[in-house]
């Protein structure tokens, strides 16, 4: 046996008589006494904990064959998949005006899905819903996905029973910024496959109402805040936000008022915060400077891992690491467009070139290189590193917005350098405490 090449060690301290072990393959966490760790470092195996370390992806029995499992891992991930997860936007209406929203100028017209649209959707999942399939996931968007709610009533009263004729279970998650998600219309769902609501909150009531005001310029924060203390104990909720980096020391105030409002960890699925991503395309909104269009900007290291301390310290689970291919890499993960186009990419809706087939004719041809699929094969940086299982090339979609196109990888070397060490500290602070 030998040390994994994906096998990452750090002192828990200066000076600790224990040291950390992170499988970035397997995303397993270890702690060794500092002695049999430097046996590690230098390439031997310690007998006693050779077969713990084996089944935690810590050491194999060659490199060439993990390394070769590795590159094979989207490819795996196909072949296991039994699910059939397909985003579908819904419309484009929207009572919400978001400075950094990636849909931008397309919301202009209001478009919607209509009715021959839907009948076809629903033929479409059908025929894709194959033997050995055993849920189809709809993720359901907008503009306001919620704006939606007759269309929402009708697919899902259509889909539930052909699905589940076949074996299989709806999972309907919506993609909302919670104004409209009350309990009436939780419990209205819920019988017909409503797993989760996403919702996406800003900050303080002060930040929310500057970058989410309702389309009449009014704030929305109040709205939002009583929906999610009405819902949390009725539908999984994930309450995510977007900050910049002229915001996100701030942040802290949400938590806080999170819990004085009793949206208590106990209570809610997840809270989760990301930069707000810099929109450079025909539909971005000019007045909005303030995001990233790169994992490398420095500042993202310090809010990322000040983000997560602040989450930490208050109890809320801390977003667990896990191998990431991405959603372009898996053949049974589409997006639906209102118009019934397909996308690879929930980020590309609209963009011409980027189009990969539509609901009536199927996936068409010439996708694959669109979206540049396994161009991180074609870099050695991403063959041979210890992150790939973490990254897979990075989001294409930032790609995109920096260069224009995704031929060139997103590398996030950089940033896992300089966060993955404090994240695994946190997590062995909060998670085990």
């Amino acid at each position: 046996m030998i040390p994994s090449a994906y096998l990452k060690l750090y002192p828990v301290e200066p000076g600790a008589s224990q040291h950390l072990l992170f499988s970035t393959r397997k995303c397993s966490l270890a702690l060794l006494p500092a002695e049999l760790a430097a046996q590690l470092r230098s390439g031997v195996v310690p007998q006693e904990q050779a077969a713990l370390l084996a089944r935690l992806g810590m050491v194999v029995e060659d490199r060439a064959g993990e390394q070769a499992a590795v590159h094979d891992l989207p490819a795996e991930l196909n072949r296991l998949n039994r699910a059939l997860r397909v985003s579908v936007i819904l419309g484009m209406a929207c009572n919400f005006a978001c400075v950094y929203c990636y849909e931008g100028g397309q919301k202009e017209g209001a478009s919607r899905m209509n009715d021959a649209t839907a009948d076809q959707l629903v033929r479409f999942l059908g025929q894709r819903f194959t033997p050995g399939k055993e849920k189809l996931v709809l993720n359901l968007y907008g503009g306001e996905t919620l704006l939606y709610l007759d269309r929402i009533r009708e697919l899902a009263q259509r889909l539930k029973p052909l699905v589940e004729e076949r074996g299989g279970s709806l999972e309907i998650h919506l993609v909302t910024n919670g104004s409209l998600l009350t309990p009436a219309v939780v419990a209205e769902l819920l019988p017909l496959g409503l797993k989760s609501a996403k919702i996406t909150v800003d900050g303080s009531a002060e930040l929310h109402n500057q970058s989410r005001p309702l389309k009449n310029g009014m704030p929305s924060f109040d709205v939002v805040l009583h929906n999610i203390r009405e819902c949390c104990d009725l539908l999984c909720l994930n309450l995510v936000g977007n900050y910049t980096r002229d915001n996100y020391q701030r942040f802290p105030e949400l938590l806080d008022l999170y819990l004085e409002q009793g949206v208590t960890p106990d209570r809610v699925a997840q809270v989760q915060f990301y930069p707000a991503m810099q929109i450079n395309d025909q539909f971005a909104n000019p007045e909005f400077s303030s995001g990233c269009c790169s994992i490398s900007e420095p500042w993202l290291i310090e809010a990322a891992l000040f983000i997560r301390e602040e989450l930490g310290r208050r109890g809320f689970p801390l977003a667990k690491m896990r191998p990431s291919p991405c959603m372009v890499d898996i053949d049974d993960a589409l997006v639906v467009n209102h118009d019934g186009t397909i996308y690879k990419c929930i980020t590309m809706i609209g963009h011409k070139g980027y189009e990969a087939g539509d609901i009536w004719q199927g996936m068409g041809q010439g996708w694959q290189e669109s979206y540049c699929l396994d161009h991180w094969k074609d870099e050695a940086q991403c063959r041979d590193c210890v992150y790939l299982p973490l990254c897979f090339g990075g989001c294409r979609y930032m790609a995109f917005q920096r260069d224009g196109h995704m031929k060139q990888v997103d590398c996030q070397r950089a940033f896992l350098d300089a966060t993955l060490e404090p994240m695994l500290q946190q997590d062995l602070r909060y998670r085990s405490a």
